[in-house]
């Protein structure tokens, strides 16, 4: 008998993964190319992602099920467009979680000499083990690694800023095109919101318990990611034993010469639950695809839990492929950003025009759209080849609509 899944439960499969990499990687590299402008520049892409969460939670209330956001596309615009954002989505899951699992051996690999395609591949069985069992399973483990790295991550960056931050700060002019390439790197943070809803076919009362789940999520993720922040910019390296500032700096007063070895823990929680949201949540759109016929039926296969087993297994034989070829050096881990960074946000604005269609209100209809093209501006910074696909993959799948609907109209 399959069980479902509560608000709780749900928490832990939405707070890990949209902090995930983010969290670890950003809060240096935005510091050192924003100054004292990054932790207004956070606090924007916060506010951003308040926003962004609301509308991916809303369309998800509104169709709940396997396929989440992609049913409220449908409503708005039709299949085809449904498949086109599905596409889209599911191309981000083919290359997105292999980018993780290498920044998972960035921080975490304690065998120099083995190769950082060979440590992600090691992770793998780990992940299809936890992946293919019961929801109720998978969410209890993602839920304690959630709440462990969170817990962590906040203790370490508040006693930092209780205790060890800079008497002075330095003033620095604002720069426009600076902080607008901030907020470029910082769409990372909301990066997840679009898969989410994928769980929603899993959850009892979805109507009641996403929005809720979305809404504690929301918070817990924007307070950590605020005070880590806050700490990396304004903490004084120099009482911690000088050095290069970095997320393990934070984690000095609390846990003194283990912080590194912490952190290459939390990075390895963080980046697994990461993998398991995504890969779990793709897997679930491409089995609810297959089920109603839009794509082929070999990947609507469940095993006896309901997990869509087939569709998981298919996407990381796709990661294992991608592994190897990142171990022949035919590929490196900036092309794998680059792609799914443009596939994400092609599903976004597909998601977000969707919302100014289906939603009542006009003031929201109108944030809508300024969010679309919000996203659509960050899109144009895309490599041309990604653009490429994207606009192709647009072409190719609405023109097949158009010639399905002619020919079933003779």
């Amino acid at each position: 008998m399959e069980k479902k899944i509560g608000w709780f439960l749900l928490s832990g499969l939405i707070i890990g993964p949209i902090m995930g990499t983010g969290i670890i990687l950003l809060p240096p590299l935005v510091y050192q190319v924003a100054g004292v402008w990054a932790l207004p520049a956070w606090v924007v892409m916060v506010c951003v992602s308040f926003f962004f969460a609301f509308i991916f939670s809303s369309l998800t209330i509104l169709s709940p099920g396997d396929a989440g956001v992609a049913n409220a596309i449908e409503k708005a615009f039709g299949k085809q467009v449904k498949l086109l954002a599905s596409f889209y989505l599911i191309g981000a899951g083919l290359f997105g979680p292999v980018a993780v699992l290498m920044i998972a051996e960035k921080y975490s690999n304690p065998f120099p000499i083995v190769e950082p395609a060979m440590f992600a591949l090691g992770i793998m069985p780990v992940c299809l083990f936890m992946l293919l069992r019961q929801v109720t399973s998978f969410g209890r483990i993602a839920l304690v690694l959630s709440t462990v790295s969170a817990a962590i991550l906040f203790i370490g960056g508040s006693v930092s800023l209780l205790f060890y931050r800079k008497l002075e700060v330095t003033a620095q002019p604002f720069d426009m095109p600076t902080f607008g390439y901030t907020l470029l790197l910082l769409f990372w943070i909301i990066v997840g919101w679009e898969v989410m809803g994928s769980f929603s076919g899993e959850v009892k009362d979805p109507k009641r318990n996403f929005l809720k789940a979305a809404l504690f999520s929301a918070v817990v993720i924007a307070v950590v990611d605020i005070v880590v922040a806050s700490a990396v910019q304004y903490v004084d390296v120099n009482l911690l034993g000088g050095g290069v500032v970095d997320v393990s700096t934070i984690l000095i007063p609390v846990f003194g010469g283990a912080s590194r070895a912490v952190f290459g823990v939390l990075a390895l929680a963080l980046c697994i639950n990461t993998y398991l949201a995504f890969v779990g949540g793709i897997s679930r759109l491409a089995a609810s695809l297959a089920e109603s016929g839009q794509v082929a039926k070999f990947f609507g296969g469940r095993s006896r839990n309901n997990t869509p087993a087939r569709a998981i297994l298919f996407i990381m034989l796709v990661h294992i492929v991608l592994l190897v070829l990142l171990l022949q050096g035919v590929l490196d881990i900036e092309v794998l950003v680059a792609i799914a960074d443009g596939f994400f946000i092609a599903n976004a604005i597909i998601g977000i025009l969707a919302g100014m269609v289906l939603f009542k209100s006009r003031w929201l209809k109108v944030s809508t759209l300024v969010l679309a093209l919000f996203f659509a501006g960050i899109l144009l910074f895309s490599a041309k080849p990604v653009l490429a696909v994207i606009m192709l993959m647009a072409i190719y799948v609405l023109s097949c609509g158009k010639i399905e609907r002619k020919l079933l109209s003779r």
